[in-house]
Order: structure tokens, then C-alpha cells, then sequence
């Protein structure tokens, strides 16, 4: 992604101080964040594109549990940014009321690869999230007329077993210790391949879920980099806790030879930092280069 404007990531004073002083910052689990619906928009369209296209009814839904059942087996970790600087929602939803500060990245930077330093094209991409699912249904039609075109000449190959809703099956397959033997059952001698086949021609629109959300959310203007992982324990997968929930995140390390990533620091319109001293604070940690500004919201105090 070329560009000439930066993204910018609201945070609490605290939040932003750690991440500019370690020169760290987290990629959050989406299961944790403000939107039900996060990772769901793409099955829930997928599925509904599914029922009209003429498959038995027993593929479409076994097609539908795979895919709608994608956010319950992967999580989205992402460090999530605007497009927007300086917008009066952002300051209240995520910079504690508008008392913290919005850190602005180059996006050029975010997307090369600096090899042991951990973000880039080599372990993450750079999204910018979709809003609604208006244009995602016109980019799913593509997968579901793929699935009539392999699948639709062995009729009802594969259908939930019985005694299995679609709630049921979803449930077990979230769950990495059930045993799913037993949840779809085959109709021909072949069947088991045919479901192969299925899951492989699904398969990429596993790592799509996590880049839709719901019309509402548009004024967000939200890009994420973004990784996608198994809900398993893996080496780059950390965790932290609070009284009630124990959260996983992924640290991606900003180091000299890709500090300027880091752009720019904007202080939010309740920020009352003395603007030198935040400037003096960003030299002592290496980052002379990043510029400083107050928001320009000035009436809301």
C-alpha cells in the first residue's frame, strides 16, 4: 500500500507512553473486542448466499457450519488503526474520553519486512476492514458458484448426522478436545473425499473473516495489521490477565532499523501533557524524529 497519510492507533496516555517508550506494541485478540459479530459477517453472508444457490440442503449446511464455524477454531490477532487522526469518536471509545494520545504509523513501513523485527509481509498483512456486506456477498459469489460448479453433480454427498443442528455441530468443532467423528454423514462410497475437496475449496475464506464489520462501524475508518493463528498454545502467543478474564496477544517489536514507523503523536483534546516535554520524552527514547501535535477539537474539554 502506497500512501501519502498516516494510520493512527488511539490509546490511553498509559498505553501510549509503554508502547513508545519499550518501542513495543500488542496485537490484541478480536474475540475481546467491542463487536459481537467480529470474524462472523463473511459465514453469516456466506451461508445465506449458500441457501439460494440451488445446492441440497445437506451441503449447504455442512458447508455453512465449516465456514461459520471459522472464528470459533482461529483467533484475529490485530493492532487496530484509523485512517482518522484527529475524530472525536475515536478519542472517546478508545483514548479513555480523549485524555490519552492517537500514535500515527507510516503504512509503507508496517508492510516490510525488517526480518527479526516482527511485524511485515513475512508474519502479517496490512487490511483495511470492509464495512457492511454489500461488496463482500459480490466477492463471495465467485466461492459459492466454484462450489456448485465442483459439487453440485453428486447431490447430497454430505449432510449433519442425525441428531446434530447446526448449533451443536459448530459448538463441537469450536472446542479442540471434542471429538467431531460422528457430525456429518456421508451418502456416497466417496463422500469422504468429497468433503476433502469441499473443506480445500473453503479453505481461503478462512483468513478473510477477520476483515468485514458491520455497516455501523464505518466511521471508523479501521485498518489492521493482522495475524491469524490456531487457539492452541504457540511460542509467539503471550498472555495477561484481569479479574475476570485471561487475554492472549502477540508483542511486535519496533527496532532502529524500523523506528520510523512511528510518525507522529497526536495529544488528545482532554491531554494535558506540556506539548516540549512529550517532545523531550520521544528523544530520550529514540524517537527525535516524530512529530507532535495537540487535537484541534478544542470545544470539547
Amino acid at each position: 500500500m502506497a500512501s501519502d497519510h498516516l494510520l493512527y492507533h488511539y490509546c490511553s496516555t498509559q498505553t501510549g507512553f509503554a508502547i513508545l517508550q519499550s518501542r513495543k506494541f500488542r496485537l490484541s485478540a478480536l474475540s475481546a473486542a467491542n463487536d459481537s459479530l467480529e470474524g462472523r459477517v463473511l459465514g453469516r453472508a456466506f451461508s445465506e448466499l449458500l441457501q439460494a444457490s440451488g445446492l441440497p440442503n445437506g451441503v449447504v449446511d455442512v458447508a455453512s457450519v465449516i465456514v461459520e464455524g471459522y472464528p470459533d477454531s482461529t483467533e484475529g490477532f490485530a493492532f487496530c488503526l484509523s485512517e482518522k487522526g484527529d475524530l472525536l469518536s475515536q478519542w472517546r471509545a478508545y483514548a479513555l474520553d480523549g485524555t490519552g494520545i492517537a500514535i500515527g504509523f507510516l503504512p509503507e513501513v508496517l508492510e516490510k519486512d525488517f526480518g527479526k523485527v516482527n511485524f511485515g509481509t513475512q508474519f502479517y498483512e496490512l487490511t483495511k476492514v470492509e464495512y457492511g456486506d454489500a461488496g463482500l456477498r459480490k466477492a463471495l459469489i465467485s466461492v459459492v458458484e466454484e462450489v456448485k460448479g465442483q459439487f453440485s453433480e453428486y447431490g447430497e454427498f454430505v449432510r449433519l448426522s442425525d441428531d446434530t443442528t447446526k448449533g451443536s455441530a459448530m459448538r463441537a468443532l469450536s472446542d479442540r478436545q471434542t471429538n467431531v467423528q460422528g457430525l456429518f454423514s456421508g451418502t456416497r462410497d466417496d463422500s469422504k473425499e468429497l468433503l476433502e475437496r469441499l473443506m480445500k475449496v473453503l479453505a481461503p475464506l478462512h483468513f478473510l473473516i477477520y476483515g468485514t464489520k458491520p455497516l455501523a462501524f464505518h466511521e471508523e475508518c479501521e485498518w489492521r495489521l493482522l495475524r491469524y493463528r490456531h487457539r492452541v498454545a504457540l511460542v509467539d502467543i503471550e498472555y495477561s490477565s484481569d479479574e475476570v478474564t485471561v487475554r492472549p496477544f502477540i508483542s511486535c517489536l519496533v527496532a532502529d532499523p524500523a523506528r520510523d514507523v512511528i510518525n507522529e503523536v497526536i495529544l488528545g483534546p482532554k491531554h494535558r501533557s506540556n506539548i516540549n516535554w512529550v517532545r523531550a520524552f520521544l528523544t530520550s527514547v529514540g524517537l527525535p524524529h516524530v512529530n507532535v501535535t495537540q487535537s484541534k477539537i478544542e470545544s470539547y474539554r
